[in-house]
Formats: structure tokens, C-alpha cells, sequence
């Protein structure tokens, strides 16, 4: 299983460097991306289940919550990468930004359908890795 999250991260291309992702060195805390993903967006679940809808934001009522949790996990990562920062990432045990934030939502069914996206395409790929 953990294959997967390998092959997967691997394909990750950074052109500004011309390199691309190792998705062994970053194995462990793709995992744990993941993981935490499908784990916080549970909790909304029970969260929402438990309790009445919460207010929406002017100019967001027509997001679910979970489009809007999806929202909030994609602004977490989007940040702007120098060069030398991204060559910094690639040297480290984590997965640049970007592909923390694309890697677990392509493994995620709930972004898939909270968002309609058709089967096969980038971002609900007809095979996901799941560990947990």
C-alpha cells in the first residue's frame, strides 16, 4: 500500500528546477497528509452531524461545508516558492506545498464528489492510495 503513495509523490514534477518529487524520502509525511486530511474533514462530519448548521460568510453561501472545508485545506498549503525554497523541499522529508495539498485531495473520494469531479480525471483518479 504504501507503494502507491511512492508512485504517486514520484510523478509530482517541479519545473522550476526541473526535478521531481521522491516519493520515498517523502513517504512518511505523505502518509501522515493524508491521514489528517480524512481524519479532520470525520470530525466536521460528527461536528455538523451534532449540531445545527453554522452561518455562512457573505459571498460563501452557496459552498457546502465540506466544499468549504476543502477551501480552507487548499488555502493551508497555497503559498508562493522561491527557487532555493523549493530546492529546500526537495531535500527534506516533505513534499512541497503544492503537492501536499494535490497529493491528498486526489486520494480523497469526499473532494471527488463535493466537488463533481468526473472519474478519471486529475483529481479523482480511478485509483487512490489509502493506508488508513
Amino acid at each position: 500500500m504504501t507503494q502507491c503513495f511512492v508512485d504517486q509523490y514520484s510523478k509530482f514534477y517541479v519545473p522550476e528546477l526541473d526535478e521531481y518529487v521522491d516519493g520515498r524520502k517523502t513517504l512518511g509525511e505523505n502518509i501522515a497528509d493524508n491521514g489528517g486530511l480524512r481524519e479532520a474533514l470525520t470530525a466536521l462530519k460528527r461536528h455538523l452531524h451534532k449540531s445545527s448548521p453554522e452561518p455562512k460568510l457573505p459571498g460563501f453561501e452557496h459552498f457546502s461545508a465540506e466544499q468549504l472545508f476543502f477551501l480552507s485545506y487548499g488555502n493551508l498549503w497555497c503559498g508562493i516558492s522561491t527557487k532555493e525554497s523549493l530546492q529546500s523541499d526537495l531535500g527534506d522529508e516533505h513534499s512541497p506545498q503544492q503537492f501536499r495539498a494535490k497529493g491528498a485531495l486526489q486520494n480523497s473520494e469526499d473532494f471527488a464528489r463535493a466537488w463533481h469531479c468526473p472519474l478519471g480525471s486529475p483529481m479523482n483518479p480511478k485509483k487512490r492510495c489509502i493506508i488508513f
